[in-house]
């Protein structure tokens, strides 16, 4: 069911307010891809934008059914959706990282996001938006410190193609979630994860601190080692350095 069916748009606010729109209306099956060549409003984590210039990038969103999934397992989709980019990029001869939560780095520059918003009923999640953002032929990112396919490679990349790969990756990915094999799919996501185990400078609403990034706990939340103790921290409060030391 995944990907069967590809809406291509050539302008919106974002794909997932597209598929939420569809949504609303009743026009969309779980599986649908969402494409647009350009968005207006695009969305980042916790109200962050997403700039990217018309034509040159991928803007996808998936509508998926995630089988009554725990709301206490909802880290996994991050998991799952992190995953398959990461080899979706290697497939293209990168070596990506992932930066806590979601952000997919190649040489610690961002070139691809994920945003995903989850459809609750009760203590279950029934149904998820995932969006992604990933960088294919931009090549001027200004002072943002972000990068391309193009700009690791060398040469232009069809957006199609890598949207075939990709999806080809969240199937592969997928029946490991459907499987409820979790802790396979921490090691993959451990396998990407930038600053594992690497006492790095961090910053938090107190100041910049010397610390080891030790893990995730099962919500999401990073754990963090300082001063021989394990510091949880949710998203927006702790900074990472711009590079890995």
């Amino acid at each position: 069911m995944l990907g069967r069916k590809i809406i291509q748009i050539e302008c919106c606010d974002s794909t997932n307010n597209y598929v939420a729109n569809l949504l609303l209306d009743g026009k969309v099956e779980y599986g649908t891809v969402i494409l647009s060549d350009e968005q207006t409003s695009g969305k980042g984590q916790r109200g962050a934008s997403w700039l990217s210039n018309p034509g040159e990038n991928m803007l996808f969103s998936l509508y998926l059914n995630t089988a009554n999934l725990s709301v206490k397992k909802q880290f996994v989709l991050t998991q799952y959706v992190s995953i398959s980019v990461s080899h979706a990029l290697e497939k293209y001869g990168l070596s990506p990282s992932i930066k806590w939560p979601n952000d997919i780095l190649i040489n610690g520059k961002k070139i691809a996001g994920i945003l995903i918003e989850n459809q609750l009923q009760g203590s279950f999640i029934v149904g998820s938006i995932i969006g992604i953002g990933l960088n294919i032929n931009q090549t001027d990112f200004k002072d943002l410190n972000a990068t391309s396919l193009k700009l690791e490679n060398g040469g232009f990349i069809s957006i199609q193609d890598f949207v075939f790969s990709l999806i080809n990756e969240l199937k592969s990915f997928w029946k490991i979630v459907e499987s409820g094999n979790f802790d396979l799919l921490e090691k993959y996501y451990f396998s990407y994860f930038w600053l594992l185990n690497v006492e790095s400078i961090f910053s938090d609403k107190n100041g910049d601190f010397y610390g080891t990034i030790r893990g995730v706990e099962e919500n999401g939340l990073l754990k963090m080692e300082r001063n021989n103790q394990i510091v949880n921290y949710d998203l927006k409060e702790i900074k990472f350095p711009i590079k890995q030391p």
